[in-house]
């Protein structure tokens, strides 16, 4: 085996390594959440997330760029994986995603997590429960996705770099707009991180060059 496929099946390790590690502790978070353990982060950083609510409506317009652009961005990925041919990846792309949004509903309804008490996003019709922020959870998903894809093409590295950075920026804003607003706890928010990281640790290892959603299953 050359230095070159040593090097790259060890960054291929990685990505699994990441999954596997994420999910690992999102499960022990999970615990601790379920059986009322107070997290010693949460109360301070909720605290100083409160302070920056002055002008909900911004909060407000931030948390909603996580609802229906990023199911239309996500639907378009998944569209653009099937006109290119990449129809394993697509597949996969929609398996994880559909995991993810059931897991963090199963989680919800077995963790029975209130919301915060304070701030200005209290009592949202029809979600009773906070812990994992799926805002989170699924932005980072839907977009570390595109991300992940665009790094592995040929394209410059400047944009590479730069949309790596503006997914980070989003999904940052994304957290502490929750937290502003008074619907998550920062444990909602680090736990929606760590699931969205066991999802794109997955999508890497499975479109890693040779795997099975690597190639189209039609010929180029």
């Amino acid at each position: 085996m050359s230095d070159t496929s040593r090097r790259h099946d060890r960054a291929d390790s990685r990505w699994l390594f990441l999954a596997l590690a994420s999910l690992a502790a999102l499960l022990a978070l999970t615990i601790a959440v379920a059986i009322k353990v107070v997290l010693f982060f949460d109360q301070p950083i909720l605290s100083i997330a409160h302070t920056w609510d002055g002008n909900p409506d911004i909060w407000k317009a931030v948390s909603e760029t996580a609802n229906i652009p990023l199911i239309v961005i996500g639907l378009g990925f998944v569209a653009w994986l099937f006109v290119t041919k990449r129809r394993r990846e697509a597949l996969l792309v929609l398996v994880i995603l559909a995991a993810v949004t059931a897991g963090s509903e199963v989680v919800k309804q077995l963790t029975l997590r209130p919301r915060p008490e304070a701030g200005t996003a209290s009592g949202i019709p029809g979600v009773a429960y906070s812990y994992p922020s799926g805002h989170v959870l699924e932005s980072l998903t839907i977009l570390g996705f595109i991300a992940l894809r665009l790094w592995r093409s040929a394209v410059a590295l400047v944009l590479r770099v730069g949309v790596a950075i503006l997914v980070i920026v989003e999904v940052v804003l994304v957290g502490i707009a929750r937290m502003a607003l008074g619907a998550h706890y920062p444990s909602d928010v680090l736990a929606g991180v760590l699931g969205a990281l066991g999802a794109l640790g997955l999508y890497a290892w499975f479109t890693r060059p040779g795997a099975w959603a690597d190639e189209p299953t039609t010929k180029r």
